[in-house]
């Protein structure tokens, strides 16, 4: 019976332990201290805004001193700036400044964020009138592969209104003008007051784990951060999907001219563990896996996973054998990694209904999967 009794007690501590300990906060999946002299914000992490193609007049985003700069323009009936990325670097322009095919590729192929994060951001309200100021995230790329468009795409807020010192959590359904109208948001959690002002740097941190949303707020240090959130909440249906973050200064007045600067982004992917079971760092076998979707019409990703440093090739061939495109050659470190393939040869030409194959060769060792294009 005390043997019995010593085995329960065990399984309960175990279970315990692993509840507080919950998840865990990774490596930077991306960043940017806007310290580089690239003006348009394009070259470090890959930032894209709206701006007169897309019906907003006036709006400015540039890197200015080290921050990320954003002043005010006109949205139909409200004053608006916007700026959002999925941390893919690099991108190429063409010239007249917009994203080559290489780089709406990129931003498939190469992304940087999860949907499942811990963000960290600085603040500076450095004028304003009437404004609010969100933190989007989890919001969905596009059809077009370049950004994510925040008057159509579902997301996960917070919600700062500096002038009213309110902080808030928000859940945007996929309405219309989504995130832009705070009339269709769905409130998480109770609102919170700081005491904010004008013109100083505030550092923001949110949680984000399936459901579990949490943020807070403070000013001075990274290292002065607080214990305690300023809000936790639960969405009870959450909608885990979506990579890409923005972040928005809005106003009822379409002439307001309102000013921020963004500094220090840093976006972690959470996971799930405890401190009982840690996960290894280090992955430990050569992986493919299977393709999703399966079949597919006309993408599909592949991802796999590489033990060590290596020259690794993924290459599409067809049921006949014949090299149809090749996805990966370069020399990659010990990592997971995400690949899309687009259905086209390496031509561009657009392959016909069939089987194909992945293979990943990685040193002296190849994996290979099965995939069916089905139009």
């Amino acid at each position: 019976m005390k043997k019995n009794l010593i085995t329960i007690l065990s399984v309960f501590l175990f279970l315990y332990a692993t509840v507080l300990v919950g998840q865990d906060v990774g490596s930077v999946m991306w960043d940017d201290d806007f310290s580089d002299d690239d003006a348009v914000a394009f070259y470090d992490v890959g930032w894209f805004y709206y701006g007169e193609s897309d019906g907003l007049v006036g709006a400015v985003v540039e890197q200015r001193d080290g921050h990320l700069y954003f002043k005010q323009g006109s949205f139909t009936i409200i004053g608006a700036v916007l700026a959002g990325t999925n941390g893919v670097p690099a991108l190429e322009v063409d010239e007249n400044g917009d994203p080559t095919e290489k780089t709406r590729e990129d931003l498939l192929a190469n992304d940087f964020s999860s949907p499942n994060q811990e963000g960290t951001f600085q603040v500076n309200f450095k004028s304003l009138t009437t404004s609010w100021f969100l933190a989007a995230t989890r919001m969905i790329q596009d059809d077009d592969h370049i950004d994510s468009d925040p008057t159509e795409t579902p997301s996960y807020l917070v919600y700062i209104s500096p002038l009213e010192k309110n902080v808030a959590l928000a859940k945007v359904p996929e309405v219309q003008y989504a995130m832009l109208d705070p009339t269709g948001y769905q409130w998480l959690g109770n609102m919170a007051q700081y005491p904010f002002e004008l013109d100083v740097l505030y550092w923001v941190k949110w949680y984000l784990y399936e459901g579990v949303y949490k943020v807070k707020v403070w000013e001075g240090d990274l290292s002065d951060e607080p214990d305690a959130w300023l809000i936790e909440a639960e969405d009870p249906e959450p909608r885990v999907t979506g990579n890409y973050t923005y972040f928005a200064l809005l106003n009822p007045n379409p002439a307001g001219t309102d000013e921020i600067f963004i500094d220090n982004v840093t976006l972690r992917e959470v996971t799930g563990g405890s401190a009982v079971a840690d996960r290894p760092t280090i992955p430990m076998t050569l992986a493919l896996e299977q393709n999703y979707p399966n079949p597919f019409n006309p993408s599909t990703e592949i991802s796999y996973t590489i033990a060590q440093e290596a020259d690794v090739r993924l290459e599409v061939y067809n049921q006949a054998g014949r090299l149809v495109e090749q996805l990966v050659q370069s020399r990659q470190n010990a990592g997971h990694y995400r690949v899309i393939w687009n259905g086209r040869d390496a031509a561009g030409a657009m392959q016909p209904s069939g089987i194909y194959y992945a293979r990943l060769s990685a040193d002296n060792s190849t994996k290979s999967v099965k995939m069916v294009l089905m139009k």
